[in-house]
Formats: structure tokens, sequence, C-alpha cells
């Protein structure tokens, strides 16, 4: 009876071996390794874009097991749990290959230098060892918008190959730049400040958001000439303002550019809109008396009037005659006549005299010139104010004639006297 009894606990206890031997070989049959984490930059991938996956490789080394043993002593058997810390990775993992499958062509591993979109023979982890790996990817151009699964494949020499799905997302929204206050109409003699919105309409951040004056134009100013926003987050918006100088009458086209970047991809949009540039409601230089002709020699009085038409005061506000016109040293004093602040609807007089001494005979233009500066912003402002035409004429020679007549009329008249006086004091 008890010999019977030491074989039945024998027989339990090979047993007990044989099944911890399965469970040791059933563990390293198992998967040799495991996708602990992956990110994918940028988050959101736009059509054409290129990303990254990033992902973390790991052999893990789980300790797994307990189990009832019967221990023979003697003529009895007593019946023991003990805890057998089983590792079900207790070997190194081989990495041969890697690569990345999908159903679709919209996202795919993106081919650099040889074209090669997988790797090999990456190395061995021990237990407990993970790895960081990168693989490059590109959205196709006409992708749609939405989320796609490829699916990450890690082959293992001594384990079973792993496939792993991953989530990458594409969205098609941009970095939008829109007007928030334009102007439709400015005066020709004003700066106007413009406010635009720059809006992130994208489910994921950008940086390098940078806004600037795309067309350069003669006809109008604008400053600064960028604006640098830097990272806008999901659905963020910034607003940014330029100031407009126009330099001409007439419908201007205006152009700004928003450049970003949704991870390592470059990206812009376009802002047009125009601005009608008005000289009506303006600061007028208004000529109020001067000759038509004027004889060489003479000088001739020139008297304008300066009228602020605009919708706010303005200050150092000046009428100066532009000198470099071909004239022949025109000479007017003075130089420049200066006013100063000026109120709405104010009206001053500014006047000029023009010395012909060494002017040529001919006709003559005199351009005048209006300056002054914005009261807001303290922009300087010059405007076209008056070309003013001139006849010199040389004296006429009947008046020449006639002056030397009574000159020599004069001349015998004297004579005359002075003998008739003589003679008369002869016959006294």
């Amino acid at each position: 009876m008890i010999r019977a009894k030491k074989v039945i606990a024998m027989t339990f206890a090979v047993a007990s071996l044989i099944l911890l031997a399965t469970a040791i070989v059933s563990a390293v049959e198992g998967p040799a390794v495991m996708v602990t984490r992956y990110t994918v930059e940028p988050e959101a991938l736009m059509p054409g874009d290129m990303g990254t996956i990033t992902f973390t490789i790991k052999n893990p080394s789980i300790y797994t097991g307990s189990t009832d043993t019967w221990m023979p002593t003697g003529e009895t058997s007593i019946s023991q749990q003990t805890s057998t810390m089983v590792p079900t990775q207790s070997i190194t993992a081989k990495i041969e290959t890697i690569w990345l499958s999908s159903r679709s062509s919209d996202i795919a591993w993106l081919g650099e230098g040889s074209q090669r979109k997988e790797y090999y023979n990456v190395g061995a982890l021990g237990p407990g060892e993970s790895i960081d790996l990168s693989i490059p990817i590109e959205a196709a151009y006409g992708a749609r918008d939405g989320t796609y699964h490829p699916k990450l494949y890690i082959e293992v020499k001594n384990g079973e190959t792993v496939r792993f799905p991953i989530c990458v997302k594409v969205d098609s929204s941009e970095v939008e730049i829109l007007e928030m206050d334009v102007h439709p109409e400015i005066s020709l003699s004003e700066s106007k400040q413009i406010g635009l919105v720059v809006a992130n309409n994208r489910p994921n951040s950008v940086s390098g958001v940078n806004v600037q004056v795309k067309a350069k134009t003669d006809e109008i100013e604008i400053t600064p000439k960028q604006i640098f926003i830097g990272g806008l987050a999901a659905d963020e918006k910034r607003g940014v303002n330029f100031t407009l100088t126009p330099l001409s009458a007439g419908d201007k086209d205006i152009s700004f550019e928003v450049t970003y970047k949704n991870g390592d991809n470059v990206h812009h949009n376009d802002l047009e809109s125009s601005v009608l540039v008005k000289s009506i409601a303006d600061v007028k230089l208004i000529l109020v008396n001067a000759p038509k002709f004027v004889n060489k020699g003479d000088i001739a009085k020139i008297e304008f009037d300066v009228a602020n038409g605009m919708a706010k005061d303005i200050k150092a506000v000046s009428v100066i005659q532009v000198m470099d016109n071909g004239n022949g040293g025109v000479r007017i004093l003075p130089s420049e006549h200066f006013i100063g602040d000026m109120e709405v609807g104010d009206v001053f007089s500014a006047s000029f005299e023009l010395y012909t001494d060494d002017l040529d005979v001919g006709d003559i233009e005199i351009p005048f010139k209006l300056m002054f500066r914005d009261l807001d912003t303290d922009k300087r402002h010059e405007l076209p104010g008056y070309n003013l035409q001139m006849e010199v004429k040389a004296p006429q020679e009947s008046e020449l004639q006639i002056s030397m007549l009574i000159v020599a009329l004069l001349v015998i008249i004297v004579v005359v006297a002075g003998l008739v006086w003589a003679k008369r004091k002869r016959g006294r």
C-alpha cells in the first residue's frame, strides 16, 4: 500500500515537471517582441505631406505561474503549492525585418536614396530591452481626409511576426488669412490701419506662422513688410495690423501671404484684396492769385489757400516751392511757408514772391508741393500741390521809346526854360 502511494506521488511529480516544461516551451513560442508605444508627427498630415512614425519595440520580461506539487515523505505524500517564476521571454529576440503595409496607397513608407522601404537586420534585444525606431511616411497628394490604419510588421527570427496597426490622420484644413478691418475707400493723403486675422483651422498645432506683403507696388506703401506670429494651436486665431499709405488715386490691389509649417512641411495661403484711393476729402492747395505774365525784372506775387478737408486734424503743414524745375534758377521768397497744425475745416493762406531778374523770357512752370504729418501715426505725407504756369515777358519797345521821348522832351523843356531865363536876365 505504501509502495503504491509512492508510485502515485512520483507520477504526479513527473506530470508537474512535464506541465512546467510545456509552459516554458509555450512561452518561448509566443511573440518575441511587442510595440509598447508610438507617435505620428505631425499629428495630422495634409495631402502631400511627409511625416514620421516613431515607435518603441520591447522584448518583454514577464514572470508568471504557480504550481501544485506532491512531495512524498516516507509513507505519506504532502500537497505543497509553490510559486515558480517562469519568464515568458527568456531568450534574446533577433529582429530581422521591419516594414509597413497598407491597403491604400494614400499612406506609404517614404522611399529615400535607394528607395528602400523596410529595415533589415535591426539587431537583437535581450529580455527587458527596448529600442526606438522611426519610419518616414508620406501622404499622397490626392489623399482624402480621414483616418488610415497601415500595419507595422516586425519579423523576429526566433519568434512570431508582430502585426501592429498604426493610426494616421489626413486633414486638408489650412491656415487662412482673413480680412477683419479693411477700409474699402481711403483718402490719398491719409494712412489707414487695416486688420487681418490668421486662423488655424487644423486639428493640430502649426509652427513658423508668418504674414508678409506678397506684391510690392510703387502706388501704395504697406508697413510693416511682414509680421512673424510663430506657433498657433489647433483652432487658434491671431490678429495682425498693417498700415496702408496710398501714393496715387485709383483702385489699388493689395496682396498678403501667410506661410506656416505642418511638421516639417511648408505651406502657404494668400489673401487678395483691393482699396479705392480717392483724392476728395483731402488737404488741398488752392491758387488764389497769380499773374498770367510778368515783365522781366518785375516781382510777381503768388497767393495760395491751404484747406484741411480731411475728417481729422493734421500737423506740421507747410507749402514748399520745388526748386529743381529746370527754369534757370527761380528765386522765390520764402522758400517754404510753414503753417503748422490745422484742425478739421481750417483754411490758411500762404504767399510767395517771384523775382524775375534772372529768368529767361518765355513760359515757365513752377511746381509747389504740400507736406504734413498724420496726427495719429506721425506718418509724413507729401502731395503734389500745384503747378503754376506763367509767362515772363521782355519790356515792349514802344514803351521804351515813349520813355526815351519823354526824357528827351523834359531835357528840351529844361534847356529852353534855361535860355529864356538867361535872356530875360540880360535884358534887365
